[in-house]
């Protein structure tokens, strides 16, 4: 099989004239992210929630991931090649891909920080193995979500793709309005909207990198309140046209293109004012915004 390397995608940070859309490449940006779809033939790819959920917001959590996934879908409907669908909720905890399998693109929450649970001197913390080993979320407390993509070096094709949800530091919530205030945050108000960080994280599951533009879905920050990625901006939409373009294969792109998007070699999550992390599976790890 050939090499793979792992993105961690670093979502949503809490808090704080453009390219269209920017795409992810890998680390020598020879090709572009993408999941294989052959010309005549209509792609699929799919998540699944995992059944555990996050503790006070019940149905409403799951509903909301399965609207993010119905909103790109809307949008490969209207000029894609590819659907993505979600299949029946998973028991599953872990992160990553297995060369051996069976894997599943999966969406979970973590409740707890792994500082607070991780023992000094486990081993899984030089690792780097603490999210599964624990079932805690092992990424900086001020990310909101955080999506970790497995590709082949070679291509750029996509493998397997995986969101984290913060539930531990951040506070994940599902109602429409009003947005709260940073004095009383609460899940009866619009903190860390779940739809909002999930379409987002969604974006980097299908090949996005984050946008400089403050008005994209993909752009890094995430201030408190804030639900308008929960809607694609037009460069999203023109994304999803031009890289699974309808009844043709998946696009890569040219080392050096700079027709139809701009790129860059780091790819993103949503932050409060951060933005991402790169992580090959051999060695390499990289953090950016």
């Amino acid at each position: 099989m050939k090499p793979t390397a792992a993105a961690l995608l670093a979502g949503l940070l809490l808090g704080q004239s453009s390219p269209q859309y920017v795409r992810t490449r890998t680390s020598d940006g020879a090709h572009c992210f993408r999941w294989p779809v052959s010309a005549g033939t209509r792609g699929r790819v799919s998540f699944a929630q995992s059944t555990a959920g996050t503790p006070g917001l019940g149905a409403g959590a799951f509903d909301a991931v399965s609207r993010s996934g119905q909103t790109w879908e809307a949008q490969l409907q209207a000029c894609g090649n590819l659907d993505l669908t979600e299949d029946a909720r998973s028991a599953s905890r872990s992160v990553g891909y297995a060369a051996s399998g069976p894997n599943e693109n999966l969406v979970l929450f973590r409740t707890r920080l792994c500082s607070a649970v991780v023992p000094p001197g486990d081993p899984c913390l030089a690792a780097g193995s603490c999210g599964d080993a624990y079932d805690c979320w092992d990424h900086p407390a001020s990310v909101v979500a955080l999506t970790t993509t497995t590709f082949a070096v070679a291509t750029g094709v996509l493998l397997d793709a995986d969101v984290e949800l913060n539930a531990a530091s951040a506070t994940p919530t599902v109602v429409d309005s009003p947005p709260c205030s940073p004095a009383a945050v609460s899940t009866s108000c619009v903190a860390n909207d779940v739809q909002n960080a999930m379409t987002h994280e969604l974006g980097h599951l299908l090949g996005l990198a984050h946008s400089p533009d403050a008005a994209s879905t993909m752009f890094a920050s995430e201030p408190l309140g804030e639900t308008s990625k929960r809607v694609l901006d037009s460069g999203s939409k023109q994304f999803v046209c031009d890289v699974y373009p309808q009844g043709r294969a998946s696009m890569d792109c040219a080392p050096d293109s700079t027709s139809g998007c701009s790129s860059t070699g780091s790819t993103g999550g949503l932050l409060p004012g951060v933005a991402m992390l790169l992580l090959a599976l051999a060695t390499r790890r990289r953090r950016g915004v």
